[in-house]
């Protein structure tokens, strides 16, 4: 039986005409070294997609991988392969690698034609659900805390996916398709991963303070568009219109004019139960994410002579434990959320960052074969990071 939404997309396909697969909008290159992958990931055929209930009801004990990395005893975790594709996947590719909306506009494609909404992949789930439940072990139901931080980032998805569809109707062109037709291989510099992480942020504050720590740490994480979060939101949805509207590339100037517009969509078309959501329980997550790019592995941490002399300093006793205790988790387990562990570019290619604390990060260079320099530790501003 078809809902208020079905009737939405069918009633605009009368009134728009056929969409032109080449009807690709014509932007400048952007360099190579700055592009993603264009090869798409859709899965394999012995993949499983179930609807969220059915995992939110799943209550397998944990793996034994869970209990090997200290995690809780009622959380699986992935295994270690898993985690370290999940963890590039994310720095790479932001949300999208573990979550994902397709529009019902593309319902016959992949993948799972005949199916559109919000995705999860499962081993995305049972990773974030068991970073929070290591970080914050006195939250209750981490795995559908872990749900609903995803869903509002791929919900909002589907609002802007009904909004643009209003704008085509009043138009009378296509706007959804051409853009992300142009889009291929630079989707993390979209806005809209922007307002989606926003919105997802936004949910996660009014929650409590641990939870509001973890959303933070893990966009501070995720490339591009998706790290600016925390931009002011009319700056943002400008983009976003000139993107969408004007079919602009990404960093074009905002459409500040109409920027109250942005998210204006009726609430009876926002219920819950009109978008549908899935779980894929993947057979081999390499077919969902591109396992071309781990992080390093951490065998040793160095410092040199700069971060020496700038910790020897009695006023710096304080960062200089905090410094000693981030070494060691480094060591210990790379890959957890709490240390925005990812690569900073801005300082050349070998260069990453780690959190100390709230105010304070370092930066290191990957000297191959786990080893380690630390060249540089500050605040965060000092160091870059706004």
């Amino acid at each position: 039986m078809s809902n208020i939404i079905d009737r939405l997309f069918e009633d605009a396909k009368t009134q728009l005409p056929n969409d032109n697969p080449n009807n690709i909008p014509g932007w400048p290159a952007t360099p190579s070294d700055d592009q993603e992958s264009t090869k798409e990931f859709l899965g394999g055929d012995d993949d499983k997609l179930t609807p969220y209930s059915e995992y939110l009801n799943d209550t397998n004990v944990a793996n034994s991988v869970a209990n090997r990395i200290g995690g809780p005893s009622d959380i699986r975790a992935p295994s270690q392969k898993d985690r370290e594709i999940i963890a590039g996947g994310i720095r790479a590719n932001g949300f999208e690698a573990i979550a994902f909306y397709k529009s019902k506009r593309f319902i016959v494609s992949k993948p799972f034609p005949g199916k559109w909404g919000i995705f999860y992949i499962k081993q995305g789930l049972d990773e974030i659900a068991w970073e929070i439940s290591n970080q914050y072990p006195g939250y209750s139901d981490t795995k559908k805390l872990a749900r609903d931080f995803l869903y509002e980032h791929e919900h909002y998805h589907f609002q802007s996916d009904i909004q643009v569809l209003m704008f085509e109707v009043l138009l009378n062109k296509h706007l959804y398709a051409p853009l992300r037709r142009a889009l291929r291989g630079k989707r993390s510099h979209f806005v809209e991963e922007a307002l989606a992480n926003k919105r997802a942020y936004e949910w996660a504050k009014g929650r409590n303070v641990g939870l509001k720590e973890f959303a933070y740490d893990f966009m501070s994480l995720q490339p591009n568009a998706y790290s600016r979060f925390e931009e002011p939101r009319n700056i943002l949805a400008g983009e976003w219109l000139s993107n969408v509207i004007d079919l602009l590339p990404p960093g074009s100037n905002p459409r500040l004019d109409l920027a109250s517009w942005v998210g204006a969509v009726p609430k009876d078309l926002m219920r819950a139960s009109l978008c549908p959501e899935y779980v894929i329980y993947s057979q081999k997550l390499e077919n969902w994410i591109d396992p071309a790019w781990n992080l390093p592995p951490v065998k040793t941490v160095v410092d040199d002579l700069k971060v020496i002399k700038k910790l020897k300093d009695p006023k710096e006793s304080s960062l200089a434990k905090k410094w000693q205790i981030t070494k060691s988790k480094l060591m210990s387990d790379r890959l957890l959320g709490g240390l925005g562990f990812k690569r900073w570019p801005k300082e050349g290619p070998n260069i990453y960052s780690v959190k100390v604390d709230d105010g304070f990060r370092a930066h290191l260079q990957d000297q191959g074969a786990g080893n380690w320099l630390a060249i540089k530790i500050g605040g965060h501003k000092e160091m870059g990071h706004g």
